[in-house]
């Protein structure tokens, strides 16, 4: 159904043309017989997005280049099915912690919590069953898909009973709009994100590191060798190092030698234009603006080789992967003295808006 603009027989607040109306369709189930659901977007200037209540994942950005061929810029798989089986995280979301966690344990209010540790000592995205894998409560409101999971109270010795809320919504302006909203039981970490790999020759073309990155950061994260901030969270400038983005950097030249890096911009809060995405040769970009801290910069370093994407698709590392530009607020907060702890009160709302606008030149 290419019913996105049909809004015969609604009451709209907004007019019909300034508003992209999502479409939902089933998408097959996941291994206990529950049902997952699939929603699409499309503009006007021939932009569509679909989105998963899987994972709350998004599946598919197809978008034009400068000679208006389209393509699919967002790696993924053809089912439900490969999603629950791969479990890459590839375009889902990350709950309750984006990144790594140091010991995979925390302290707060005096009160130790020991979480589930899935990559040595330490925790990645979540633990062994993250936001990822989750099967959202996902419906259509108005011009936006709305997706909720209430993760119990332990889930992965996590404390607290956190209610999620992740709204999706793609614009004429081009935008696709990631906005979060979580309430919690009992004070918990909270940093959530959307693990989107991108590659704006296409999902399955390779080449990778075609690629030109900018990050509008003079400053990182320095890590260890188990990709922990080091000492009690530092950060360092960019200046003379690989990770220095401030200027248009060809992926190719760097991609061999950087695992991942996370970029600091300051206050949370505020709307920050933190990086631009580029493929010089069909003239696809993407901006990324986000009201968060920092941004971790990814470029499948650390992929499964052979892994059988959508469309006949083969996905791999370096080359064979995408880009992943993940806002989030600084890695492993909770447990970095000079870093901000990233808590989440009973009586606090947690909100973060994330912002992908695409575009050609």
């Amino acid at each position: 159904g290419n019913s996105s603009h049909d809004s015969s027989g609604k009451t709209l607040a907004w007019k019909e043309d300034d508003a992209v109306i999502p479409t939902e369709e089933p998408f097959g189930e996941i291994k206990d017989g529950r049902k997952v659901k699939r929603f699409t977007f499309t503009n006007k200037n021939n932009i569509t997005v679909r989105i998963i209540s899987y994972g709350a994942t998004i599946t598919d950005i197809l978008m034009p280049d400068k000679n208006g061929v389209i393509l699919d810029i967002s790696l993924g798989f053809d089912t439900a099915a490969e999603y629950e089986d791969r479990h890459t995280k590839i375009g889902a979301a990350l709950g309750r912690i984006t990144e790594r966690l140091k010991g995979a344990k925390f302290t707060i209010d005096g009160v130790e919590y020991n979480v589930s540790a899935n990559e040595g000592q330490n925790q990645v995205h979540g633990g062994f069953y993250g936001f990822d894998s989750k099967l959202f409560d996902a419906k259509i409101k108005g011009n936006k898909v709305e997706m909720t999971y209430v993760s119990p109270d332990g889930e992965e010795g996590f404390p607290g009973e956190l209610t999620s809320v992740i709204s999706f919504q793609l614009t004429n302006e081009n935008e696709l709009i990631l906005d979060y909203r979580a309430t919690t039981t009992k004070a918990t970490p909270i940093n959530l994100s959307n693990h989107v790999y991108f590659n704006l020759e296409g999902h399955k073309a390779g080449k990778n590191g075609d690629h030109l990155i900018s990050v509008f950061s003079d400053t990182y994260v320095p890590i260890d060798e188990a990709l922990l901030p080091k000492g009690d969270g530092e950060l360092a400038t960019v200046n003379g190092t690989i990770f220095d983005f401030q200027n248009p950097t060809l992926v190719r030249k760097v991609i061999n030698d950087f695992i991942v890096s996370c970029y600091s911009f300051g206050d949370r809060g505020t709307r920050k234009h933190v990086a631009r995405l580029e493929n010089p040769t069909n003239g696809r970009y993407i901006d990324v603006f986000t009201t968060e801290p920092g941004l971790d910069v990814y470029f499948s370093s650390r992929m499964k080789p052979n892994l059988y994407g959508k469309d006949g698709a083969m996905y791999g590392p370096f080359e064979d992967g995408g880009v992943c530009l993940i806002p989030m607020q600084l890695p492993s907060g909770i447990n970095m003295p000079n870093f901000p702890d990233t808590i989440l009160r009973p009586e606090e709302i947690y909100t973060q808006r994330t912002i992908y606008k695409f575009g050609v030149k």
